[in-house]
């Protein structure tokens, strides 16, 4: 993006030191590592990896042709509750823009409500997961700190997208924002709830007592769970594709 300068000094201000990613790497156990490892593993094989830029021609007897550009998002703001429970459903929010070849994916962890926020509060396999994606910096802030970044990010003039991961009215100030910007945003609120609340839970999820399985809503909080042999849980956003985070561009000429 040309305008990097511009919100590069807030990225520094607010970005996590890099012995904190670290260190929440080698918290993890072996066996947490592997299955986040499979979590990722499972989005690159469900949704694909996509071509940094793609640009067809197409030509009409009626004397004119089409060109249609496809492109990744200018950028991804990843806008996550700081004590959000469930790393799976994290991946799979940053899996589809990484995918779709967004080379400005930013993860920013707040508090609910514009409470203080401190390093301190994100769980561990959260960070861990950025690692094992390959994402090297991460970022906490207020809700309003967050609302200064994307009104600098949307005046650099690219397009970008926007993606809130936390509970019921999490981050309102930033949607608004995106709102008025008219930046494509999706507020995923719907809650984890087949997850332990534990600070430092990661992807064990047991059947539901008496052999009930979770239920998949059709709209955009909707998560669709895997459950392989071992019971290790792998989410998706059904919704929240590739596909989401590629602009597309349209122009016709005179043949």
């Amino acid at each position: 993006m040309s305008s990097i300068p511009s919100y590069q000094s807030w990225l520094d201000a607010h970005a996590l030191a890099d012995t904190v990613m670290a260190g929440a790497y080698e918290f993890l156990s072996d066996k947490e590592r592997a299955v986040l490892k499979k979590c990722i593993a499972r989005h690159h094989v469900v949704w694909g990896e996509y071509s940094f830029r793609e640009s067809r021609t197409r030509s009409f007897r009626q004397g004119f042709g089409l060109v249609e550009d496809e492109a990744p998002a200018a950028y991804a703001l990843l806008v996550c509750e700081i004590s959000y429970p469930s790393p799976a459903a994290f991946i799979a929010a940053l899996m589809p823009a990484l995918l779709a070849g967004v080379s400005a994916v930013l993860p920013c962890f707040i508090s609910a409500r514009d409470r203080p926020s401190s390093w301190k509060d994100i769980s561990p396999p959260l960070l861990g997961a950025l690692e094992l994606a390959g994402i090297e910096r991460a970022f906490v802030a207020s809700e309003s700190e967050v609302c200064v970044l994307a009104e600098m990010l949307h005046a650099g003039g690219g397009r970008g997208r926007i993606v809130l991961l936390g509970g019921q009215g999490f981050g309102e100030s930033v949607a608004l924002h995106a709102h008025r910007a008219a930046v494509l945003c999706r507020s995923l609120t719907q809650p984890p709830i087949y997850y332990s609340s534990r600070l430092n839970a990661v992807l064990e999820q047991r059947f539901m007592e008496g052999g009930a399985e979770p239920a998949c809503r059709d709209d955009d909080d909707a998560m669709l769970l895997h459950l392989d042999a071992g019971h290790e849980d792998v989410w998706f956003w059904p919704k929240l594709d590739p596909e989401w985070f590629r602009t597309r561009r349209m122009r016709i000429f005179s043949l």
